[in-house]
């Protein structure tokens, strides 16, 4: 496990991470700009990507789930926007506690979601794995109202919502509607 400090002042700008092998990103089908794209890496992974990337040409980003970032912020003079969100093209975002710029963010239509930190900036530092193994203490009741991962091969199709049967009205053909749904009873 490693995780990543500025390596100006020494802020921790990760959660502790595990390397990967950099992914090829989800299904084209799966990204499109009606909603939020999927990230490149599953939580708690980084990867090392060797080809040159953004306006400046750097070899060797860190690429994160933009989730496991932390000690952060935007530089909203920096930010680039595409069709509606961040490209990503050149360092925007900044270390909390001193203001180097360290990554730059990417959530624009028709790319997946990443974090990139830059290797100038940043300092890999040995974690004990430890912290991987000893849940929070809300883990188990975390994901309760997140909706099942995505599978579909295409990103038209609706996605699918939990019932909920609360606000679910059931008589809505019968002539006394108006007395179900509002009842001047008292409340219990």
């Amino acid at each position: 496990m490693e995780s990543f400090q500025c390596a100006r002042c020494g802020n921790e700008l990760s959660v502790p991470l595990r390397l990967v092998e950099m992914p090829a990103g989800p299904h084209w089908s799966l990204l499109d700009h009606h909603h939020v794209n999927p990230p490149r890496l599953r939580p708690g992974t980084y990867a090392i990507d060797a080809a040159v990337y953004g306006r400046d040409q750097v070899v060797g980003t860190f690429v994160l789930s933009p989730g496991d970032v932390r000690g952060t912020r935007f530089v909203h003079d920096l930010v680039q926007v595409g069709c509606w969100s961040l490209v990503g093209w050149d360092p925007c975002v900044a270390c909390e506690k001193c203001g180097a710029l360290v990554a730059s963010r990417t959530d624009d239509c028709n790319v997946a979601q990443e974090t990139r930190l830059y290797p100038s900036m940043v300092v890999r530092t040995t974690c004990d794995d430890k912290a991987d193994t000893i849940p929070g203490p809300f883990a188990l009741i975390a994901d309760w109202d997140n909706e099942a991962p995505d599978t579909r091969r295409h990103g038209w199709v609706p996605k699918p919502v939990r019932p909920r049967p609360e606000l679910t009205a059931t008589r809505w053909g019968s002539r006394d509607v108006k007395s179900d749904l509002y009842r001047d009873d008292p409340p219990a």
